[in-house]
Formats: C-alpha cells, structure tokens, sequence
C-alpha cells in the first residue's frame, strides 16, 4: 500500500509496526506524549 501526503508515511510504518508485534500504535506531536501514552490524544492503530 502506497499512502500520498504528509501522515502516510507514518500511517505506513505504524501499521507495519502493529503487524509485526501485535501491539497498538501512536502518532503524534512530542509535546502530546503523556495524552498519547495515556490513550488521551495522537491518532491510534491498533490490532
């Protein structure tokens, strides 16, 4: 799968990620990183 823009890439190596451990996937601003561990904030991929 091939995604255009800005967030493709990181849509692309978080879905990898996920299908490779299982695990979820943030994406993120830095600063948002408490929210984001949290589950509060950042786009989630999930298994």
């Amino acid at each position: 799968m091939r995604i255009v823009g800005s967030m493709g890439p990181k849509v692309e190596a978080a879905c990898t990620f996920v299908e490779n451990t299982g695990r979820r996937a943030t994406i993120g601003a830095l600063e948002d990183i408490a929210e984001m561990v949290a589950g509060e904030a950042g786009t989630v991929i999930e298994p």
